[in-house]
């Protein structure tokens, strides 16, 4: 299998998802539709992988799904950062030969969780699951709830407690909310564009 060429991925989530796609092969194609946060890969048979750095805990949290479904199995890879200044650093410089190993591990054993194949009506048609209209009540919790730790978020800032974590786990909330909503408008039959997606 070949080196990861590091000049073409400097950028540490870009870096990450060249790594899982090297691990995992050319059928496994990166999504740029997650706000440069996470690392995205798909097939074109609705399945999908996620890694998102945790610089706050020096973890990658890794999740797994499949589109007729909203079980997301997650599991986490801890990072050792030595001799790096932090995890970004460390994803885009360092060597990720053993990381990467033991990441796809970890979501290999996410994916074999899942359904491999949508499950079938009485006269085997494939039930949708994951039609838009029967998902918004979903995706409107995810975004309750993603209001209710914002106010949290919020008060910790006012009464000037710690706030760090709580930052990232808005983080990981907002981007599970955008990939959710991502889902909605593609069975709706709107087209994610990049154009349309904040950037850091």
């Amino acid at each position: 299998m070949r080196d990861l060429d590091l000049s073409l991925a400097p950028d540490p989530v870009e870096r990450l998802a060249s790594l899982l796609r090297l691990r995992f092969g050319e059928a496994w194609v990166p999504d740029p539709v997650t706000g440069g946060y996470s690392a995205l890969l798909r097939t074109r048979t609705g399945r999908a992988m996620c890694a998102t750095p945790d610089p706050a805990t020096n973890r990658i949290i890794l999740q797994a799904w499949v589109d007729w479904d909203w079980v997301t199995p997650t599991a986490v890879y801890t990072v050792d950062p030595a001799g790096h200044r932090d995890l970004a650093y460390w994803l885009s410089c360092g060597d990720l030969t053993d990381a990467g190993h033991a990441m796809k591990q970890r979501l290999q054993s996410l994916l074999d969780q899942l359904e491999p194949v949508p499950p079938l009506t009485d006269g085997g048609e494939p039930v949708d699951l994951n039609a838009a209209e029967q998902q918004l009540e979903h995706l409107a919790a995810q975004a309750g709830e993603l209001t209710r730790q914002s106010v949290q978020f919020t008060a910790g800032l006012v009464y000037r407690k710690p706030v760090a974590a709580d930052a990232q786990h808005l983080v990981r909330l907002a981007g599970h909310t955008a990939r959710i909503a991502g889902r909605v408008d593609t069975l709706r039959g709107h087209a994610p564009t990049t154009d349309s997606v904040p950037r850091r």
